[in-house]
């Protein structure tokens, strides 16, 4: 990521609260290049003693582990949110949808690929009981045929191709099947109809740290990536009707993520931190990724000691990583019911 690029998304307003199909596309691109990956993650060198260096876990692992799937009793009412989705990933005629790869409080989403193909195709997202989508002002809403007994609907934008094919389960939890452009309504449908709820695992994550402004909570988290706001500010999302982000500038926010080295990255094998921004950042795992800590409305100093706290797990090895309720202070988590 140019540092030009991360700046103007600092001082842009509300940051999007739900993936979009690109970036999905993106993440089953990663997913895809791990599974195939047969390097090994060499540590980062020592550096400057002035900025304290993220650790660099190894591999210890080809597989990731098989956690068991989580369904709590009906009495039992969480004390706090649960990065744990909802369903799992599932193979349909021509299509692979990848296990849930990111969750904010009002969605749960996964990329739609065809096997053998790095690139994604479209995305399963689940919206929990009591959640509104949100839907472009542009799309058409048309009735569709039933999806499992329920009924359903299609959403279609002109201008840009997207369709998206929404049903509510028994839950009440709405599903949505969506795709920028490749896939047919006929194809939506297929996918659709093999979604089951149930075995969701802990979503996790190559990101930990164990420092965070104590008054700053976790409200998004995907496989590379990490968003926190302060209290306030998250317990007003949450009890919003789509869960997302309110209209506004965001004034406060804190961002932890680590992505592919690009050919124009401004990280360097020693650690920076600068002022505009604040941002600071670093290579990681032999040079081949970027570790990028930001923060919008706090100070650097706190930026540089989230930065110091964090521990990077090896990118190409799930198994090294940690569940995201585990990966961050406790004082991070928020209520299950504010």
């Amino acid at each position: 990521m140019r540092l030009s690029d991360l700046l103007e998304e600092a001082r842009a307003d509300a940051p999007p609260m739900r993936l979009d199909v690109d970036q999905l596309v993106r993440a089953g691109k990663r997913r895809h290049r791990r599974r195939n990956a047969g390097w090994a993650i060499a540590a980062v060198a020592a550096v400057a003693a002035a900025i304290g260096v993220p650790q660099i876990l190894t591999r210890q692992s080809a597989q990731p582990p098989v956690l068991p799937a989580t369904s709590p009793s009906v009495a039992e009412k969480p004390e706090y949110f649960a990065f744990t989705p909802t369903f799992r990933g599932y193979d349909v005629d021509g299509f692979r949808v990848e296990d849930p790869v990111a969750m904010s409080f009002g969605w749960t989403a996964a990329s739609i690929r065809e096997p053998g193909v790095a690139d994604s195709v479209g995305a399963v997202r689940v919206y929990p009981p009591g959640v509104e989508p949100g839907f472009p002002e542009e799309a058409e809403k048309t009735a569709a045929d039933p999806v499992g007994g329920h009924q359903a609907y299609y959403l279609v934008r002109e201008d840009n191709g997207e369709k998206r094919l929404l049903w509510t389960v028994e839950d009440g939890s709405t599903v949505e099947v969506s795709a920028s452009i490749g896939m047919s309504r006929a194809e939506l449908r297929r996918v659709a109809n093999g979604f089951r709820m149930g075995g969701g695992v802990p979503l996790r994550t190559a990101l930990s740290a164990s420092y965070l402004p104590p008054d700053y909570r976790m409200i998004m988290a995907n496989d590379f990536a990490v968003r926190f706001v302060p209290a306030k500010k998250a317990a007003e999302i949450m009890n919003l009707p789509d869960r997302s982000y309110p209209p506004g500038v965001v004034k406060n926010i804190v961002s932890i993520s680590v992505e592919p080295k690009n050919p124009g990255t401004e990280a360097k094998a020693k650690p920076a931190c600068l002022e505009e921004g604040p941002v600071c950042l670093v290579l990681v795992a032999g040079g081949k990724y970027s570790l990028v800590v930001s923060g919008q409305g706090i100070d650097l100093a706190e930026v540089r000691r989230v930065f110091e706290s964090v521990t990077v797990a090896d990118p190409e090895d799930p198994a090294a990583w940690k569940a995201v309720d585990e990966a961050f202070p406790r004082s991070t988590r928020v209520a299950a019911h504010w």
